[in-house]
């Protein structure tokens, strides 16, 4: 018996109408999990290189891990992949939410969508019912709208709805997937490939069950989450009225967080938007993802006053960050307009908000003028022009049609506007400042997918003022040493070898970073237990430690097939200069510094000077069938 995974993958070909079921063995299940590391295998063995990421050729994959869906904390996420349109390279988004275990229960490890449908559609699955139905009705509204059409139509009010805004039907390159309203699929503009194959929404519900080897093991962690989380200060935090929205008045006040387009990292009116204050004003409710006791998403009571509609929770801490803090937005009502318009139209904030401030800087400095415009002055703390401009990008309208393709493209189409473009391979950088967290600075660079916020645990968890807990919980790892955070020393390039695969193999495995350690509740033992608890398998942290190197190399592999070299592993000229005001003015990364930590890092992840996995790496990891 298969436990933890069904051993089937559901095939839907949109052009063909073809609809087919793939048998996979326990070996394949073994070697790549599922999750990313499966996506990976099918973008790696199935899309011939270069090819246009909107075409009908691509493909876009929901896949679960074996552990996704079972019932305890921590293990509802699935990710979504597919060659995004903002980077050509592999987009990832990790979602958490019902979703993923629905997909289990429906009987499927993961569904792969290829071609392009006729008419425009929404896919419907029940268990072994799967269908492509008309979306011509429902195209063209926003996401709340678009699901309560969709709620309309299907059978089963249990079901969960994956879809996309306007910004996907209109093939904005950083659109995003709204799941159940609350839930989202942010980066790498998945939401646009979905758009782009004619398709609306994927529909599951699953009424299967999900075999699991030990379900009392399963049970007993589960009830040890439960009693106990509030113990880890990180799930504390997470837990309490405001989630992680709360810590952007600290952020600040530390220096950490980017404002003004990465020129400084305090924003002087940071506790005005602040999570605490949203919720002090509109109460919250924790929202728990499937089987799970976090409370890590709010619902916030009394914002429909303010004309919004309490389904897409509390404003998450990146979108507030990029698309409110770094446009030095200081109204908190503004604050949960822009986030409802972020959701409306089903747009990814990070990238919006770093879109934006590109804009403003290009206008500030004679780039674009309101001709350009459509007459909108584009200036910081003007959230009457933010909400515009979301409405014209999301539409592709006027201005808004240059800035819907990201940085990136816009910046390469008006001279001069390079050096205002805040991105790392066509993905725009998050708002975590790489230049006070030199480690993850160096991840935004060398991340093969682009620079996710999490592609590394953050340095401050692990420098001088970091609790004692992390330290213990990364020991496993050998990572014994605090070091400071703005630092590229030797000893600081080996911590970000070893802690990047711990990252990478939660997500590789689908489990929340926001239950799992580096530093939240569950240590690293645990996650072993779980997997061996729900798969029967004698697994071990070795080899949970080489799926995340593996998934890394895949990833990897996908990059340079499209062209991607070591000169592309850089960050943006402005962050090898000085911050230019706040408790961390004059913080800079070295240049020559960083040099020398991406030959290191190279050294260690077995790459040779050019960054090209070796032979020797790659049979290491049992990948060479994709050279």
């Amino acid at each position: 018996m298969k436990y933890g995974y069904t051993g089937k993958i559901l095939r839907i070909d949109l052009t063909r109408n073809k609809i087919e079921i793939e048998e996979k063995d326990d070996l394949f299940y073994r070697k790549y999990m599922g999750g990313t590391c499966l996506g990976a295998y099918y973008l790696l063995k199935e899309l011939p290189p270069k090819i246009e990421p909107l075409s009908e050729n691509n493909l876009i994959i929901f896949s679960t891990s074996p552990t996704t869906g079972s019932p305890c904390s921590g293990l509802s996420m699935h990710s979504v992949i597919s060659k995004s349109p903002l980077t050509n390279l592999v987009g990832e988004s990790i979602t958490p939410g019902y979703l993923g275990p629905e997909i289990k229960k429906a009987g499927y490890d993961a569904i792969v969508i290829k071609g392009k449908a006729k008419t425009l559609s929404y896919i419907y699955i029940y268990n072994d019912k799967v269908e492509i139905r008309d979306a011509s009705k429902i195209w063209g509204h926003n996401t709340l709208k678009s699901y309560d059409l969709l709620m309309n139509e299907i059978e089963d009010k249990n079901t969960r709805i994956a879809l996309i805004g306007p910004a996907g039907e209109n093939l904005v390159r950083y659109a995003s997937i709204v799941n159940d309203n609350m839930f989202f699929s942010s980066r790498g503009g998945l939401g646009a490939v979905m758009g782009s194959k004619n398709i609306k929404a994927l529909c599951v519900k699953g009424t299967k069950g999900i075999n699991i080897f030990d379900i009392n093991k399963i049970n007993k962690l589960s009830k040890y989450f439960e009693k106990n989380f509030l113990n880890n200060p990180v799930n504390r935090s997470q837990h309490d009225k405001a989630g992680v929205a709360g810590f952007v008045k600290w952020l600040s006040d530390e220096g950490m967080f980017s404002t003004r387009n990465f020129k400084t990292s305090n924003f002087k009116d940071a506790d005005k938007i602040d999570g605490n204050r949203i919720a002090e004003k509109y109460s919250s409710k924790n929202v728990n993802c499937n089987e799970c006791f976090g409370g890590c998403k709010k619902i916030l009571a009394g914002i429909e006053e303010i004309g919004l509609d309490p389904r897409f929770g509390m404003i998450e801490l990146e979108s507030l960050g990029a698309s409110v803090y770094n446009l030095q937005i200081n109204n908190l009502d503004s604050a949960l307009k822009i986030w409802n318009s972020i959701c409306e139209n089903g747009i990814d904030g990070t990238s919006l908000g770093i879109t934006l401030s590109f804009a403003i800087e290009c206008f500030e400095n004679g780039l674009l003028s309101k001709k350009d415009t459509n007459g909108i002055e584009l200036k910081w703390g003007r959230e009457d022009s933010v909400l515009k401009l979301i409405t014209m990008i999301s539409k592709r309208e006027g201005i808004g049609d240059l800035l819907a393709d990201g940085t990136r493209i816009a910046s390469s189409k008006m001279k001069g506007a390079k050096n205002y473009a805040m991105h790392v391979k066509g993905m725009e950088i998050p708002v975590h400042e790489p230049r006070v967290k030199q480690m993850l600075g160096l991840g935004y660079a060398v991340s093969p997918i682009g620079p996710y916020y999490t592609v590394v645990e953050h340095d401050t968890d692990f420098d001088f003022n970091a609790d004692k807990l992390f330290m213990d919980k990364v020991s496993p790892l050998t990572v014994y040493e605090r070091l400071p955070a703005e630092s590229l020393a030797e000893k600081k390039i080996r911590m970000f070898y070893l802690i990047q695969p711990a990252f990478s193999m939660l997500d590789a495995l689908c489990s929340c970073i926001f239950s799992f350690s580096p530093v939240r509740f569950f240590n690293f033992h645990h996650l072993v237990e779980v997997v061996s608890a729900v798969t029967g398998w004698e697994i071990s942290l070795f080899e949970l430690f080489k799926l995340g190197e593996k998934r890394i190399n895949m990833y990897k592999l996908f990059a340079l097939r499209e062209g991607i070299n070591r000169e592309d592993d850089m960050l943006p000229g402005r962050l090898f200069e000085p911050i230019e005001s706040g408790p961390k003015k004059g913080i800079t990364i070295n240049k020559d510094d960083f040099l020398k930590a991406r030959d290191l890092y190279y050294q260690l992840a077995g790459w040779d000077e050019e960054g090209v996995p070796t032979y020797s790496k790659l049979l290491e990891l049992d990948l060479l069938e994709f050279i």
